[in-house]
């Protein structure tokens, strides 16, 4: 702030705002009032969490440098108003005076003392003497201010201030203006006050979107438009869910008001009331159709009647009425028509930026023509720039209409500047000169599609084969992005001062492979071993180029409050990491370092930093995120074992260290307040808390009232959170009264099934009682009643939707392409209904397999036999890159994602190797001819990790030349079979000679293929990097290849074992496993202390484990003392626990045991836990336990499993089931696969089954 005045003038602004709030408290002489127009709305009451918002926001303004005023005394004690000391008292004055006061006194000693004095000693005295502002032109401002009596007249005045001044204000106004807007969507509001409130809402949207957003049901035209555009400014900042939301949200609101339609109509009209069960009561003349109409919600204003296909638009030129009158929404609007094509230009304008994620039916209803004027348009390129990666069937399915509605071919070339991220899917680049490949490389920056490195190099090659100096720096200039391609070599010859200009404009998401990176590394550091943070963030994203070992010596200055090491730390390793913050623990106390560093480097910090670092407060946590382990130590040191609701309100993501226990514990103060304190946190929940939570949550509302969910209304319904109703038993979910259907039905819309285990009675009751509520028979149904089931769709058995009339059947298979879960036991019956109503799929033409691609693999060989066609390749990339990426770990087969992807791998390795235009049935692996031109570099480099299903006699036929240069791309596959590894062994010591002659880098290049040395030769490989070592130990080593690398490795650093520190011992990745008996002994015991979250997280042979096991029982003591934190922390070692310490720990500690250390448990030592530690073990971990481990668990021990997971456990159901087999080859066979998934079918079946015998005999 420049002037004593502007400061002034802040405060005045905010203790005007925060007394409109409460205009009731306020004195009697007080102009502050809300206006009594209805049309300028007043200042509503503040959001939940105001003061956590508006706080968050202020805090931005701080790190964009503005000043904040200092009150050292209370502002308002003069003011004749009454203080309080909360945010629910009714008299919020204190609330902006504690916001400036818990701002960090670090952040605003920025203060001159005559800065200080003028701030400090200004009060809000409305009736006495004030200090005001000396200029007449802030006088001016603040008087008018201080007259106001409607939000948006204090948005005008509050523009006409400075930056500084502004910022604050507006991030105390924003989260009020959302509240304003979102209240009735403005339809009786000014289009120059909603324009206010909108510009003042950004902030909130831009910084901290709520994470469930609440949109208005009915907005006019010109404040939809109004609203897009904010909401467009703001796209980058909202999350894939909000756009879908924002979409469909928007999409709605045009059929609403230009064709008097709703895409959710017809899914809500009335339904009569099932007849009433015995003791089950309802409210009078209550219908579910009544409650619920997506185009109306209680106090919403009438819609006017219109015509099917009449729009609410003026004609051209025409002005939009000033307040149009109030439609009447008592009328339901129409279903729309099923391709109803509301996507005309000035919409196409209007939703800009989310246009990028339009499902297929969408694009392919938006008419040619209109697109195209769209494309011309001065809108387009901001609908596709900086959206990120389109999704890839539907971003080709847009430049192919673009393509056809073009008159020429030149049309679309001399707008190539316009694409944006369609550029990704432009396949002519073989046709453009080097000018015009330059213009399509530099949209290509956020393209993630297979085919795009191709598309890179062929427009590379082009650029480069104009330039007269390939090491200019105007050739880097020229590539952009493009320069990741260039090899290492290349690379080296550019100068430093180009490469350094480079990387700065290039910025830290650009992806550069391990040579690269070092290649630039060596070369801006010029072998430099200590180097500045300055120069550390020259690197950006080639930073994983520099060894650990100068990292180690890096210092705070230039790192530590640098917006960039977040994402430079991203990139990092985890060697990396942990090398940089010893650098840093260096040079700054604990305490410091965990207020500066960033999210990426903070997962990193060892529990014995966090205690260094002495945190005894919730607000030191505030905005951080923590690990599971470091969440339970903060927990427990900061809390103990009490909380309360305001405590668990303030944890964000440390909400994952709080244990059930803590969880029943603050239920019993209010379990319905507890439980939407909980879950305002989703994201940071275990699938254990949920559970706790929602059991926690049922047990207190039985309490409450005998049969609680036989006669629940309405509002209770809607007062549980979605993600705990879908916990409630199978049975309660069936007994709910059909006149909280339209509540149930919103709900399940919106609902995530990924907290329920697939066998879950659970699912298919909740799907039934959905159906039940629509009121029909399936055969009736509509294709927006099927959609309305939300994600319940996906849970439809096969049989099921064999009764749907065939449109509808069609429509709602199409929505299931869309499903991220089908349970595995409909999916052979489900791809029978796909066979009958498709046919075969080798016949399916190239939309079909567009919009079923995901069906098509819950079979796998109905993939492998896809017959060869000139689009089949080209289609079935698009469908793997539509795809999610897999989680890692993999998750149990009770919570399993989707199918396996090894059969859609294979049939794109066949179709990218075979020279046959017609694939032979017969043969299983269509590929080239055993000849030397087979392998070239770029077919190895297009495949990738698909390398892996060549034949070891394929891979003998490479050259030595063809090895060298692809040397990396095989080196980064991580499963070969022993049989490739020795032919690779072969071709590498072809290439580069024996092992003995090799050099590190070499070594580098070769990554896994260095498997195949044998046990003579891999001690002897010359390489005493850590970050060598680390790289290879993502590779698949045995045991015995494990010794023999550590062998080698610890003879050639010249160092003992208790030399090593906590980066060693984190470098060593799986190589830990090599340590023997006498090894292990001698670890450090501060290495291994700051460094065992690292160690716990490899897998090693079970009598390793036990070693290291016994290290951590020697360095942290005995393991009936083991907190959830440190047993979280210890990760794989408590594998390594006896069958007399496994009984020892606390019950509570068993939920927070690593997933992956379930499996690796000895059976016996499994079978001796006690029903409550066994139950104490969550969906989580329950879910990992093997078939091995569940054979040897008594009756009560596998009811107690059962219950943790929650899948229910039958005696009879598990007696009377068949020997236990292998899954049929086309679904996923995992490690920590559930014997309770089959057992759960079983329990769901056996009264039908007893049914379907009753009728047969």
């Amino acid at each position: 702030m420049d002037s004593p005045g502007e400061k002034a003038l802040l405060l005045l602004f905010l203790v005007h705002a925060v007394s409109a709030l409460y205009p009731d408290t306020m004195s009697p002489m007080s102009p502050m009032m809300l206006d009594t127009d209805p049309a300028t709305p007043g200042f509503p009451s503040p959001p939940a969490r105001f003061q956590d918002m508006a706080k968050k926001l202020m805090m931005r303004c701080l790190q964009m440098g503005h000043l904040v005023p200092m009150t050292m005394d209370n502002p308002f004690n003069n003011s004749g108003v009454q203080m309080e000391d909360s945010m629910s008292s009714p008299n919020p004055l204190s609330h902006f005076h504690s916001l400036l006061t818990s701002l960090s006194a670090e952040e605003t000693d920025t203060y001159s003392d005559t800065d200080m004095d003028s701030a400090s000693h200004f009060y809000f005295q409305p009736n006495s003497t004030m200090k005001y502002p000396a200029s007449d032109r802030e006088w001016n401002v603040t008087e008018r201010m201080w007259n106001c009596s409607s939000l948006p007249s204090f948005i005008e005045h509050m523009r006409n201030s400075s930056a500084g001044p502004q910022c604050f204000l507006r991030a105390f106004i924003a989260p009020l203006s959302w509240v304003a807007l979102m209240m009735k969507g403005g339809d009786d509001m000014e289009p120059e006050d909603y324009g206010r409130l909108v510009w003042a809402a950004k902030p909130l949207l831009q910084n901290m979107p709520p994470p469930q957003m609440t949109l208005p049901p009915w907005i006019q035209n010109p404040h939809l438009e109004e609203m897009m555009k904010m909401l467009g400014e703001v796209f980058g900042s909202l999350s894939e869910e909000q756009r879908v939301q924002i979409r469909e949200w928007a999409k709605e609101r045009v059929a609403q008001n230009n064709y008097n339609c709703s895409h959710t109509a017809a899914a809500w009209r009335p339904r009569p009331i099932p007849e009433q069960k015995p003791g089950q009561t309802h409210r009078p003349a209550q219908e579910p159709g009544q409650t619920h109409r997506p185009a109306q919600e209680p106090g919403q204003t009438p819609k006017p009647k219109q015509e099917p296909g009449q729009t609410l638009r003026p004609e051209v030129g025409q002005n939009w009425p000033a307040r149009p009158p109030q439609p009447d929404m008592t009328v339901m609007p129409s279903p729309c028509p099923p391709r109803l094509l509301w996507l005309k230009m000035d919409v196409m304008k209007m939703m800009g930026p989310f246009l990028s994620g339009l499902p297929m039916d969408d694009i392919q209803t938006i008419p040619n023509d209109q697109l195209c004027q769209f494309f011309h348009s001065p809108q387009f390129p901001s609908a596709f720039r900086g959206v990120g990666a389109l999704p890839p069937l539907q971003g080709r399915k847009i430049l192919q209409k673009i393509r056809e509605c073009s008159q020429k071919r030149d049309d679309l070339v001399q707008n190539l500047n316009r694409l944006g991220s369609l550029a990704c899917f432009y396949d002519d680049a073989p046709t453009l000169n080097s000018s015009l490949s330059r213009l399509l490389l530099s949209q290509l920056d956020d393209c993630s599609n297979s085919g795009v490195n191709k598309l890179k190099k062929k427009l590379v090659n082009t650029v480069m084969s104009s330039s007269v100096d390939d090491s200019s720096p105007e050739l880097l200039r020229a590539l952009g992005h493009g320069v990741t391609l260039l090899s290492p070599f290349h690379l080296s010859q550019f100068s430093p001062d180009a490469l350094k200009d480079t990387l700065m404009s290039l910025g830290s998401e650009v992806k550069w492979g391990l040579t690269q990176a070092k290649t630039l590394a060596n070369k801006l550091l010029q072998g430099k071993q200590e180097v500045s943070g300055k120069e550390l963030m020259s690197l950006g994203s080639a930073v994983t180029g520099v060894a650990s070992s100068v990292l180690r010596k890096v210092k705070s200055q230039g790192l530590l409050g640098n917006e960039g090491l977040d994402m430079m730390s991203q990139k990092m390793t985890s060697l990396q990491r942990k090398a940089l913050l010893e650098g840093l623990l260096g040079d700054v106390n604990a305490s410091e370092l965990i207020q500066k560093v960033p999210a990426s480097l903070l997962s990193s910090l060892s529990l014995t930093t966090l205690d260094k670092a002495n945190l005894t407060s919730l607000d030191q946590l505030e905005g951080k995120q923590w690990t599971r382990a470091q969440s339970a130590f903060l927990v427990r040191n900061i809390l103990g074992k009490k909380m309360t609701l305001t405590d668990m309100r303030k944890l964000g993501s440390a909400m994952q260290g709080v244990a059930c226990e803590m969880i029943e514990k603050v239920a019993e103060s209010g379990v319905m307040e507890m439980a939407q304190a909980v879950t305002e946190t989703p994201r940071w929940l275990s699938k254990t808390q949920v559970c706790c939570t929602a059991q926690s949550l049922f047990a207190g509302l039985e309490k409450k009232r005998a049969g609680y969910f036989n006669n629940i209304t309405d509002t209770e319904l809607e007062e549980i959170p979605t993600l705990l109703l879908l916990h409630l038993p199978a049975e309660k979910i069936a007994s709910l009264p059909a006149s909280v259907c339209a509540v149930f039905m919103k709900k399940m819309k919106e609902a995530n099934l990924s907290s329920l285990p697939l066998t879950s009675r659970s699912r298919p009751t909740l799907t039934n009682r959905a159906l039940n509520c629509l009121g029909r028979n399936m055969s009736k149904l509509s294709s927006e009643e099927v959609l309305s089931l939300g994600s319940l769709l996906c849970e439809l058995a096969p049989s099921q939707m064999s009764l749907l009339a065939p449109e509808i059947l069609n429509s709602t298979v199409q929505a299931l392409a869309s499903c991220k879960q089908i349970p595995p036991r409909h999916w052979r019956a489900l791809f029978q209904l796909l066979n009958d109503t498709y046919g075969d799929p080798s016949d399916w033409t190239a939309d079909t397999i567009k919009s079923l691609g995901p069906l098509l693999l819950l079979d796998d060989s109905a993939v492998r036999s896809l017959r060869f066609k000139s689009w089949l390749k080209e289609t079935l990339s698009d469908l793997m890159d539509s795809l999610p990426i897999p989680p890692v770990p993999t998750p149990p087969q009770e919570f399993s994602r989707g199918p396996d992807l090894s059969a859609l791998r294979w049939k794109l390795f066949s179709l990218s190797t075979s020279t046959s235009e017609v694939m032979p049935m017969r043969r299983r692996r269509a590929v080239l001819p055993q000849g030397e031109a087979g392998l070239t570099v770029s077919l190895l480099e297009e495949l990738g990790g698909a390398n892996v299903y060549w034949s070891p006699a394929q891979l003998s036929k490479m050259d030595a030349a063809t090895i060298t240069a692809a040397v990396e791309t095989l080196g980064e596959v991580l499963d070969y079979s022993a049989e490739q590894l020795v032919v690779l062994r072969e071709k590498a010591i072809q290439a580069w000679g024996p092992v003995s002659g090799l050099n590190e880098s070499q070594v580098l290049r070769l990554g896994c293929v260095s498997q195949g040395f044998n046990l003579t030769e891999l001690p002897s490989l010359p390489f005493s990097s850590l970050d060598t070592l680390e790289t290879l130990s993502h590779c698949s080593w045995t045991q015995p290849q494990k010794e023999a690398v550590w062998r080698g490795f610890v003879e050639r650093i010249n160092k003992t074992v208790g030399e090593l520190g906590a980066v060693e011992l984190v470098g060593l990745g799986q190589f830990i496993c090599g340590l023997n008996t006498e090894e292990t002994g001698q670890l450090n015991t501060d290495a291994f202390r700051e460094a065992v979250q690292s160690v716990g997280e490899v897998q090693c042979p079970l009598a390793v484990t036990e070693l290291l096991k016994q290290r951590a029982v020697a360095v942290f003591g005995e393991p009936q003392g083991w907190t959830e934190a440190r047993v979280n922390s210890l990760g794989n070692i408590m594998a390594g626990l006896s069958l007399s310490e496994f009984p020892s720990l606390s019950p509570s500690a068993f939920s927070f045991l690593s997933p992956t250390s379930v499996p690796l448990i000895p059976p016996d030592r499994l079978s001796a836990l006690s029903t409550s530690q066994l139950k104490a073990l969550g969906p989580d971990n329950a879910a990992m336990v093997t078939k091995a481990q569940w054979a040897v668990l008594g009756e009560v021990q596998r009811a107690a499993l059962g219950n943790a997971l929650g899948v229910a456990y039958d005696r009879v159901a598990y007696d009377r089931a068949e020997p236990t087999t292998n899954p049929p080859s086309n679904l996923p066979q995992l490690s920590g696969a559930s014997m309770l998934g089959t057992l759960g079918v079983g329990v769901f079946m056996q009264p039908f089954l007893f049914l379907l015998l009753g009728f047969v005999l």
